[in-house]
């Protein structure tokens, strides 16, 4: 039982009702009287909370809601902010905000799965933002862990660098902040979309909304519906996304804006996708110790790299999300917002046979047996073994804030301030069960005797494992922000600054098991983060920035004994430029940014592991059973990793970006993202990790673009054609002692054309996606020398073309 002491929900929550109860009963009737004398063109008042569809035109969006927590000009705001608009994510037919981070340089999805685009999470320590690690973004400025279907999407903006000042709690790369869609009022219309994809997959969306007047004021009620069975070419990949999204708006007076939204999400696809590996062995059987990583079908050509183990285990993420929120304009000058959101989360990463090695793609793989996987390797002897498995992460989160905007001027000085304080409170379980020690593995497949039938059985044996609660987590953690700003405008505009500050409280206690209520870690710490920035118009169509930035978060990391790591600390300085030239044709941002961060967490790969832990317990014939063909130095962590996670000192990233939209023409767009970025180690504990790269998956030099260009006149008219692509240098994967391994470079290529039509009197399209144009190739293992020369080249997978042809109608 948790003995956490706060302030109860329902008192805070009545603060802020209290708050937008006065206020509303101070201006009643100022109100109703403004709204009698209101024609129906302007019943629906601009809300600056909020940023829709219509503050964008094709790729380029105009305003931002990210950078100042209300809507304001992106030329106005002094930090490099990007956006990916709700048209660009149509285009690409993405099915989550997961899908966009190819499309801006300063972001890497280490995670990413060449093969598919249901992501049940993105990985683990696999995204990286200016060279940083982060394990989770914004949805509508509030912590989100998980991919968010796009249908429900409005649009994705990214603020790079620290924002701490705005959110309380952010990494030191920056937010990538999901926009959700509102029931819009005034509208009414329903568009339907199928696609059918190669291997079978397809995809059927619906966005409806409805809206109207009542004795109560005018309303809109929308309704946006996915569902999608998901396929590959890999064997045993189905799988499956639902979503339902319900969104209502009320408008009881001209001056108040009522919103709700409820929202359903589900992805499963199956645990285990990926391949086994063993190291390469002397004629003896004794690891030679040049960490290669050599793949069961390289060792046995008959096996197809289509083929895995991925049956009967399941993952899975199950998202509920609930959210009221209030504006009430009580001038022209003054508004407030208020909301109160609930969400649950219900991730299950292993639900049946696993191996307990990681082997194969196992998810939550180090809370199983490790004398599991594919075991006595290339001898007459060798299996693939697993064990039945069960590990979940379960979160249920409540957030309620209030934020008010005043608008004034002074001497000829425009000011706008913006303050408030904002809630986060989180409940977190981790369930684990494994079979008993005493219980058999299950013997999946003998690979030397079952060459000509690589089949699984259907069926597992009748399950006899069983949740640990001792082995299991639970943490209660609160966050409190309490935010300031101040945008103001001098030389008649030609001068623009912001002054932020945000004061935040944390308090994360994490008990030793799911039944106790013994407090193993307790993390309490507190920070003021400010933000100082200013633009200044050089011409009318260029102007140069500068800021400075900090951010404060209470990292998820811990090590491999599960033990807390500190808070992650970030300060960034950034100056550039942005434009908007040739007569508008061209708009964009280049910037060079210094980013230090301290806290959070460091990899040293010499460090003491649960593994090295396990191996220094066990007699030599037990560690050729259970570590094959390894040394001690090459054991990993549960993340797959060498050495652990250690707390961290100073890391500093440095970069150069450029982010542009040229539109030479009306139908024609072109954008282009470039981002250089080196970032290394300052300080450690192990001075030997001093100058090194801190984080496996980082990439120096990317370069992203999309272009679409559409006919409006002549035999072609209707028709539009797009084609995108990125470049990757070399991702680094590691190091093994001195010596630092990565992936080679990469080229993504993908087309989509579409034609616009009348199907009975309705718009109708139809559109022709195809994706991975260039067979972007799957990096596995490390290529063995046949000596003890250290194995630094990858076995590369290839990967298919996928093909997705779709059909739309408006209503």
């Amino acid at each position: 039982m948790s003995h956490l002491t706060r302030t109860p929900v329902s008192r805070k929550l009545s603060y802020l009702i209290s708050a937008v109860g006065i206020g509303t009963a101070c201006f009643n009737a100022s109100a109703q009287a403004q709204d009698e004398a209101s024609t129906a063109e302007d019943l629906y008042v601009m809300d600056p909370f909020t940023v829709s569809a219509d503050d964008s035109t094709g790729y380029i969006a105009s305003n931002s809601i990210s950078g100042t927590r209300t809507k304001t000009a992106i030329r106005d705001i002094p930090l490099n902010i990007q956006v990916f608009t709700e048209e660009l994510a149509a285009d690409l037919i993405v099915t989550s905000q997961v899908d966009l981070e190819r499309y801006n340089a300063s972001l890497v999805n280490g995670g990413d799965d060449p093969h598919s685009n249901n992501v049940i999470q993105q990985a683990y320590n696999g995204f990286i933002f200016r060279g940083f690690v982060q394990n989770w973004s914004l949805r509508d400025g509030v912590r989100q862990y998980d991919p968010v279907d796009a249908q429900g999407i409005s649009r994705v903006e990214i603020v790079k660098g620290p924002v701490a000042a705005m959110y309380g709690v952010t990494y030191p790369g920056g937010v990538m902040n999901t926009i959700t869609k509102s029931a819009i009022q005034g509208a009414n219309f329903a568009d339907a979309m199928f696609s059918i994809a190669d291997h079978g997959e397809w995809r059927a969306t619906l966005d409806a909304n409805v809206s109207g007047e009542s004795e109560f004021g005018a309303f809109s009620i929308r309704y946006n519906g996915a569902y999608q069975e998901t396929k590959d070419g890999r064997e045993h990949s189905d799988g499956k996304i639902e979503y339902n999204q319900i969104n209502v708006t009320l408008a009881p007076t001209k001056s108040t804006t009522i919103k709700l939204l409820a929202e359903y999400g589900y992805r499963e696809q199956p645990n285990g996708l990926g391949y086994f590996t063993t190291s390469e062995v002397d004629e003896n059987g004794v690891g030679i110790g040049n960490s290669a990583e050599i793949p069961l079908q390289v060792t046995h050509p008959d096996i197809d790299w289509d083929w895995n183990w991925a049956t009967g285990n399941m993952r899975s993420c199950d998202n509920t999300l609930y959210k009221a929120e209030i504006t009430q304009k009580f001038s022209d000058n003054f508004s407030i917002n208020a909301y109160a959101l609930y969400s649950t989360r219900d991730q299950v990463d292993s639900d049946g046979g696993l191996d307990g090695n990681g082997g194969g793609g196992s998810g939550g793989s180090w809370a199983a047996n490790s004398n599991t996987g594919w075991i006595n390797p290339n001898t007459a002897n060798e299996k693939i073994v697993l064990q039945n498995h069960y590990i979940d992460w379960c979160n249920q989160n409540r957030a309620y804030g209030l934020t008010g905007l005043l608008t004034f001027d002074i001497g000829g000085i425009k000011n706008t301030v913006t303050g408030g304080a904002h809630f986060w409170e989180e409940t977190f379980y981790s369930h684990r069960g494994s079979m008993p020690s005493t219980s058999p593995n299950y013997v999946i497949l003998d690979v030397v005797a079952n060459l000509d039938g690589l089949s699984f059985a259907d069926t597992f044996p009748p399950s006899d494992y069983y949740i640990n609660t001792s082995s299991g987590q639970h943490e209660e953690s609160e966050n409190e922000y309490y935010f300031a700003s101040l945008q103001s405008e001098f030389l008649d505009g030609r001068l623009r600054t912001t002054a932020a500050i945000n004061y935040t409280e944390l308090d994360l206690k994490s008990y030793a098991n799911i039944a106790s209520d013994v407090i193993s870690n307790h993390t309490k710490d507190d920070k003021v983060s400010p933000l100082f920035g200013a633009m200044f118009d050089i011409t009318k169509d260029i102007s140069v920035f500068g800021v400075y930035s900090t951010s404060l978060f209470p990292t998820t990391d811990k090590n491999d004994f599960e033990e807390q790591l500190p808070p992650v600390e970030g300060e960034s300085y950034e100056f550039g430029f942005k434009f908007d030239i040739i007569e508008n044709k061209l708009s964009g941002t280049i910037s060079y940014y210094i980013i230090e961060q301290t806290g959070g967490s460091q990899r040293d790969p010499n460090a003491i592991n649960k593994n090295k832990i396990e191996w220094d317990g066990m007699t030599d014939a037990e560690r050729a059973i259970a570590f094959p063909g390894l040394t001690r130095d090459e054991l990993k962590d549960r993340n797959g990793q060498l050495g652990d996670l250690i707390p961290g000192l100073k890391q500093e990233s440095t970069g150069f970006e450029v982010d542009l939209v040229y539109q030479p023409m009306k139908n024609w767009q072109i954008m282009l993202s470039y981002a250089h970025n080196d970032v290394e180690i300052k300080e450690s504990v192990d001075k030997t990790q001093i100058g090194r790269i801190p984080n496996s998956g980082h990439i120096e030099d990317q370069l992203s673009f999309l272009t679409k260009y559409s006919f409006e006149d002549g035999p072609a008219k209707g028709l539009y054609i797009g084609l995108g692509g990125q470049w990757a240098d070399g991702a680094f994967q590691g190091y093994v002692g001195d010596v630092a391994r990565y992936n080679p470079s990469t080229f993504y290529l993908e087309s989509f054309a579409g034609y616009n039509f009348k199907t009975f009197g309705r718009k109708s399209s139809i559109q022709l996606n195809v994706k991975n144009i260039t067979e972007v190739d799957e990096f596995v293992g490390w290529k063995a020398t046949g000596s003890s020369k250290l194995a630094t080249e990858r076995y590369e997978v290839p990967t298919d073309i996928r093909y997705t042809l779709s059909y739309s109608i408006s209503f």
